[in-house]
């Protein structure tokens, strides 16, 4: 079973902004989109680069390294590296930097917001 682990006042969260906290050693990207509090792992899994900072539209992230988009709270790729710090690259060259990876997720996590308090299930 999961461990629950308070994050934070439901305050604390603002639509479309993304907040970085630690939960039992692991430092999360935590959303509140339209839909409910969302939690990603802070790595990007194309590269071992932080996603915080990452451009939020609606339920997703782009990394800001490479521009890889995921869904904020499955962790699902939705985009594979499409790009430099925002600048999007012809295919060829998306090729050349996905270093023959496929696309992957990140790790996503269960919040429960509870009493205006928000908590992550590790």
């Amino acid at each position: 079973m999961a461990e629950r682990v308070h994050i934070g006042s439901a305050a604390d969260f603002v639509v479309g902004e993304s907040k970085t906290v630690k939960a039992d050693e692991k430092v999360l990207v935590v959303v509140r989109t339209e839909d409910g509090i969302c939690a990603l792992v802070n790595r990007c899994s194309h590269l071992p680069l932080p996603i915080a900072g990452g451009k939020i539209e609606g339920n997703t992230i782009t990394c800001p390294w490479h521009n890889s988009k995921f869904d904020l709270c499955t962790g699902n790729n939705l985009d594979w590296v499409s790009g430099v710090s925002g600048v999007k690259m012809p295919d060829w060259v998306r090729k050349v930097m996905s270093m023959g990876k496929k696309p992957q997720s990140i790790q996503s996590y269960d919040v429960v917001e509870e009493d205006g308090e928000v908590y992550v299930e590790i």
